[in-house]
């Protein structure tokens, strides 16, 4: 059985924001203002349940080069500082 190919992608980091807790509080705009704020080099994707499930906030899972962090969003504050805990959690510029 032949390995799996390893590719390098084009994005410096990954950005996961559950779609479930966007519905619940009311944030589905959060993924698209991610996206815009991060700028280019950073993929911003829907994600299923990541089964953190907090109140009123948004779960957030951010993967750079060395390793995964989890954020709790809420969606009703300020998007500045999640976008630079998140640009500081990928080891990029904010």
């Amino acid at each position: 059985m032949a390995q799996p190919k390893e590719v390098q992608p084009k994005w410096e980091g990954l950005v996961f924001v559950c779609r479930k807790c966007m519905k619940r509080a009311g944030a589905k705009e959060l993924r698209s203002t991610l996206k815009e704020e991060l700028g280019r080099g950073v993929r911003v994707v829907s994600s299923g349940c990541l089964k953190l499930c907090p109140k009123k906030r948004v779960c957030v899972v951010v993967g750079g080069s060395e390793r995964m962090r989890c954020f709790l969003v809420d969606p009703k504050e300020d998007v500045d500082p999640t976008v630079r805990a998140i640009s500081d959690a990928l080891e990029r510029p904010s």
